[in-house]
């Protein structure tokens, strides 16, 4: 079975559920990007000099 993703030729690893009628294939890539796609990220915030 080959990723859902058109441009991706990879083989597909996992199916999951996008909405209620909706199932993907997906490589071992997208799935990471799919599974984290919640995730919030805080930034961190430097000085850029001591002036």
């Amino acid at each position: 079975m080959q990723c859902s993703i058109s441009e991706c030729k990879e083989k597909a690893m996992q199916t999951v559920q996008i909405s209620f009628k909706e199932t993907r294939n997906l490589c071992k890539n997208h799935y990471k990007l799919f599974k984290n796609k919640d995730e919030t990220h805080v930034p961190t915030f430097s000085k850029a000099s001591k002036i």
